[in-house]
């Protein structure tokens, strides 16, 4: 299969470390589709040798130093995208990909392509929540956060889409409520098809403070096929890890294997069920609007 894919994969100075793991990851699991890796990261914090140099000796990867002004900081993951993508991408496909979000299974990127292929116009992992119920009022603010955070959207951090359809739609990636939100909600508005990866399995928690039905943020598997470790970047700038007594366990590992493959074995990963749909959605507004002592265990 030859295909013209650029994987864009936004870098934060400080955490090679995982972006190797995202590195190798395509490497063993992406024979099946020629790609190109374009790796970007603020100016001047590239300056800072995290380990980024030395691994551009041992993988095949362009890095490109993107500058974001303060006005966009709150923003940088789609300014950055919205920086480069346009004028620097030539490829039929451009795939997003964060740098801890990558492949475990052979196939993945081809079974993506397929889906384009037969008509879908936006690919990738889906958010792992379910829609808001027909009935609930447009009006709320729930609503609003439940209609956009639903596994009937992509999540920019593993989200394919023809290059073209990127400037037929109009719309940046910094646009919108999230990240990559409003390209998909475009796109749906023009009646095009969104589809993907649903969230299959997580992390087994260690110590067992939750139920990790509701674990729908950190160390997850799409589709059997791809890993979102969800938040690295923002834990390694100083935000608070989400359920790190349960599922701290799984970074180290990722680093050491270079991958995690290792989550799909059942030994280490609970399988989602999906049967406490509205108890989920509620904790995630809890957790948004919440305080923290209002949060569900």
């Amino acid at each position: 299969m030859d295909n013209h894919i650029t994987i864009v994969t936004c870098y934060k100075a400080g955490t090679s470390s995982m972006l190797e793991a995202c590195l190798a990851s395509i490497e063993r699991h992406t024979d099946d589709v020629k790609h190109t890796v374009v790796v970007q990261t603020k100016m001047g914090e590239a300056d800072v040798n995290d380990g980024i140099w030395e691994l551009q000796n041992r993988y095949s990867f362009f890095l490109r130093e993107i500058v974001v002004p303060p006005s966009n900081a709150s923003k940088a993951h789609g300014f950055m995208l919205d920086s480069f993508i346009p004028e620097c991408v030539a490829a039929e496909y451009v795939l997003t990909l964060d740098s801890d979000c990558f492949p475990v299974a052979d196939g993945w990127l081809s079974s993506l392509i397929d889906l384009l292929k037969e008509g879908v116009a936006i690919a990738g992992i889906l958010h792992p929540w379910a829609p808001p119920p027909a009935d609930m009022k447009k009006t709320k603010i729930e609503w609003r956060v439940r209609s956009q955070h639903c596994w009937q959207n992509t999540h920019v951090a593993c989200q394919l889409i023809r290059t073209e359809d990127v400037e037929k739609l109009g719309k940046k990636y910094n646009e919108g409520d999230d990240t990559g939100l409003a390209i998909v909600t475009e796109a749906k508005k023009r009646g095009w098809t969104v589809d993907g990866f649903m969230p299959t399995r997580c992390a087994k928690p260690i110590i067992g403070k939750i139920d990790p039905e509701f674990n729908r943020y950190v160390c997850m598997i799409y589709g059997d096929a791809v890993y979102h470790h969800g938040g690295f970047s923002r834990v390694t700038g100083g935000d608070e890890p989400v359920f790190k007594d349960d599922f701290g366990w799984v970074t180290e590992r990722v680093i050491k294997e270079r991958g995690a493959e290792f989550l799909l074995d059942d030994v280490n990963c609970y399988r989602f069920k999906f049967d406490k749909e509205e108890e989920v959605a509620a904790e995630k507004m809890q957790r948004l609007f919440g305080l923290k002592s209002q949060r569900m265990a």
